[in-house]
Parts: structure tokens; sequence; C-alpha cells
């Protein structure tokens, strides 16, 4: 298993795709860093006029809309902070997006290339090659939020010309649990791209997925479920996406609690469908 793990970590940092991903995320948060400065700049000169209008849009922001917007929850007048930056881009899923098209490129690429027919028969149990891919995947998607979080913040000094950073034990709280999320959602496209072996396929799903475009679906399940008496259920705070979109900047324990038992739920769930699968395909 240890081989395996220093296989795929091997393989990792050898692809050029890492690398792309990242130079990628970079350029993601000088752009959305450098917006979000003109943003603040025309609302501040237009706080006055517009008192009403940014109320509304605050309580807007709440409800959960199809597409992606990074939207700071920055109020005018105010500075924005190191956190306000990394809650409108986590829970957005933008970041996401960039991981989420790794992993697919990452879990898929033994398999079209046909390395896979070469080292599948030198071991005891295929499921364990999923294993490993799950922890090769577990390292870069924290390397790559760590490193958008060192991004954001040279970016905060250099765009705004100071650096205020939020609370930062909430800062702390939300940003690791947002990472396990963005993990549990990195396995979900693992195991779609492994089970469909179909990159395109998986590709679009995993798009459709940080897009919030599930909620279609979502929304379906709810009105049957609705009928049957559950008026207030909602699948999407029982998703992995649902959670990443509506944990809060302050989030207690108990938000916490249910985000990590969701994420471990999915997580575990889908890399242990996905090893099982590919156990018993015929490569």
């Amino acid at each position: 298993m240890l081989n395996m793990i220093k296989m795929d970590l091997y393989r990792m940092f050898r692809t050029k795709s890492t690398y792309v991903i990242w130079i990628l995320i970079a350029a993601a948060v000088i752009f959305t860093t450098w917006m979000s400065k003109l943003d603040t700049q025309d609302l501040n000169k237009e706080a006055l006029n517009q008192q009403t209008e940014s109320s509304v849009q605050s309580e807007e922001s709440e409800e959960i809309n199809l597409g992606m917007s990074v939207s700071l929850p920055t109020q005018p007048g105010e500075k924005v902070t190191v956190f306000d930056q990394v809650y409108a881009n986590l829970q957005s899923k933008f970041i996401a997006l960039f991981i989420l098209i790794f992993a697919v490129l990452f879990s898929s690429a033994d398999i079209n290339s046909g390395y896979i027919k070469n080292i599948g028969g030198q071991v005891k149990s295929r499921g364990n090659l999923i294993f490993s891919r799950a922890i090769a995947l577990f390292i870069y998607t924290g390397l790559s939020l760590c490193l958008y979080l060192i991004l954001q913040i040279v970016m905060q000094q250099v765009c705004f010309g100071y650096l205020v950073w939020g609370d930062k034990s909430n800062l702390l709280k939300y940003f690791f649990t947002q990472m396990l999320l963005h993990y549990a959602l990195v396995l979900i496209c693992m195991a779609i791209a492994v089970i469909l072996n179909s990159s395109v396929l998986s590709m679009a799903i995993s798009i459709c997925l940080s897009m919030n475009l599930m909620g279609l679906i979502y929304s379906v399940v709810d009105v049957f479920i609705h009928k049957l008496g559950a008026k207030n259920f909602q699948l999407f705070d029982y998703t992995v996406t649902g959670k990443i979109a509506l944990l809060p900047m302050a989030p207690g324990s108990k938000s916490i609690l249910a985000a990590v038992c969701v994420a471990a739920v999915f997580g575990i769930g889908a890399t242990a469908v996905t090893g099982r699968v590919f156990g018993k395909r015929d490569i």
C-alpha cells in the first residue's frame, strides 16, 4: 500500500496538470481580488444612495442560486478582510472548480492511457489503488487550498494596500471545515470519473456540481418528499455542495459537526463504492 501511495504522489507531482491548475488558481485569485477591490470602491462611493439596495442584496445572498457567484459579505464603508475573501471564494465553490477538474484528470489519467493494465495485475487488491489515489488527492486538496490562502493574503495586501484578517478563530474553523467538505467533493468526483470511465462526462458532471446545477434535481426530490408530509425538508442541506454553500462565517459546534458528518459519509461512501467497483472491473 505504501508503494502505491508513493507511486500516486510521484505521478501527481510529475504531471503537468498539477501545476497548470495551480497557475489557474493563482490567476483566479488575482482576478477576483482585483475585481472585489473595484466593486468595493463603487459600493463605498454610492453607499448613501444604495443603503436599501445593499440590504436587499445581503438577504438575497443567503438564498441558493444556480451558477457561481463570488460575492463579498463586506458592508459598504467597512474594510475588506482576508476572511471575507476566503468566505466568498470557498462558499461559491470557485476554487473547488479547479480542484475538481484536476481530480477528474488525475483519476482517469492512468485508465485512459492504459497504464493501469501494467500495474493492475501486480497488486493483490485493485481496490487499494483507489484508496491510494484518495490519499494523493487529499494531499493535493490540502496543498491547493493552502496555496490559495497564501495567494489571497498576498493579493489582499497588493490590491487593497492593507491586511485585515477578520476574526482569526472563525477563519481557521471555517477554512479547515471547508477543506474537509472540498475533499469529500473531490472524492465524489473521483468516484464519478472512475465509475463512468469517461473524462468528458465526468468533467461535465463535476462542473455541474460546482455550479449548483444539481439543485434542479434536488428541488424535484424536495417536492416529492414534501408531498409525503415533510414540509421543511431540503435535500440541499444534506449534501456536500449544500454544506459548502451554507456553512456560516461564524460556524458553531453544531454547524461544524454537521458539515464533518456529511463530508465523512459522502467521502467514505464514495471511496468505498469506487474501490469495490474498480476491484471487480475487467481492466
